[in-house]
């Protein structure tokens, strides 16, 4: 459901329920198909073919009451007016979309992002702050609060070792040999490239010894994470956003492969701190996470 209403154009099949819930769209036909087990059609919904209807034309306010109450979130108004649709989303660093299905969260309010702002600029905590807007914005505070405690207690009882040297150095190491043998960079650019890298290296680097705990390693992920705004906007230049990417990506296996227990609550945080982004998007990014490397 969620891939179709993101733009997605592949047949998709459909339970009876949800195939009432979407008929009134103007760009789903329905195909009736007997099912495995032969007791009931199976409903194939199919967006590449428009159905015609003499004398009648598509219904917004149809579609907006089939969509019930996502119309009234950030996601809900996304698709229903492509115009209004933030820029692309690198999922990378989590599916804002995913969290607010996981998490049942998906037919709340957003909340009120002016009072979230007021509250931050009286000088109060990122939670209270939330809390004070409600909605979405104060129930996923909450939840990451609650998922970072649940995915640290895990890792705190992990005995295992996670090397700086293969998770931190050799992808960007690999980044480096990918510019020096780049024909299309003036030598002037790699070296102006080479050392931003290299001071990637030392802010992700410092402080930490050769090896690291899963906590440690999680604590750098996060920090990445925050830095890249959980793949929303940042300031990051373009040129750096596939180191970041790597680095992180690295991180993220190493520790996974370490502590592969977790997986599941990393991954429902990751989700959180990106619907938290998007949230949080009519705020400037340079109010909300100001850049100190």
């Amino acid at each position: 459901m969620i891939c179709w209403q993101e733009g997605g154009s592949e047949p998709i099949y459909l339970c009876e329920s949800h195939n009432k819930e979407l008929a009134p769209l103007s760009d789903v036909r329905t195909v009736t198909a007997q099912s495995a087990h032969g007791d009931s059609p199976a409903k194939i919904v199919d967006r590449t073919q428009t159905p015609e209807v003499p004398g009648t034309k598509p219904n917004g306010s149809a579609a907006s009451e089939a969509l019930g109450s996502l119309a009234d979130t950030k996601v809900g108004r996304a698709l229903k007016d492509p115009s209004v649709r933030s820029p692309v989303r690198d999922l990378t660093y989590g599916n804002s979309a995913k969290a607010l299905v996981d998490e049942a969260i998906w037919n709340m309010a957003t909340g009120d992002c002016e009072a979230y702002r007021t509250a931050l600029r009286q000088g109060k905590p990122a939670a209270e702050a939330a809390r004070a807007a409600g909605g979405q914005l104060a129930m996923v505070h909450r939840k990451i609060s609650d998922y970072t405690l649940k995915l640290e207690a895990v890792l705190s009882e992990s005995r295992a070792i996670i090397n700086v040297g293969e998770a931190i150095d050799k992808p960007l190491e690999h980044t480096v040999l990918e510019i020096i043998s780049n024909s299309t960079m003036s030598d002037l650019e790699k070296d102006v490239a080479i050392q931003q890298l290299g001071a990637l290296q030392e802010w992700v680097k410092h402080g930490l010894p050769g090896d690291i705990t899963p906590l440690e390693a999680n604590r750098v992920i996060r920090t990445i994470g925050d830095r890249l705004n959980w793949g929303g906007s940042t300031d990051v230049s373009e040129e750096l956003k596939p180191a970041y990417r790597a680095l992180y990506d690295s991180l993220k296996s190493a520790l996974r492969a370490a502590v592969p227990e977790a997986q599941n609550l990393d991954e429902r945080l990751t989700n959180l701190y990106a619907a938290k982004s998007d949230l949080e998007n009519p705020l400037t990014t340079k109010e909300l996470h100001p850049m100190t490397a």
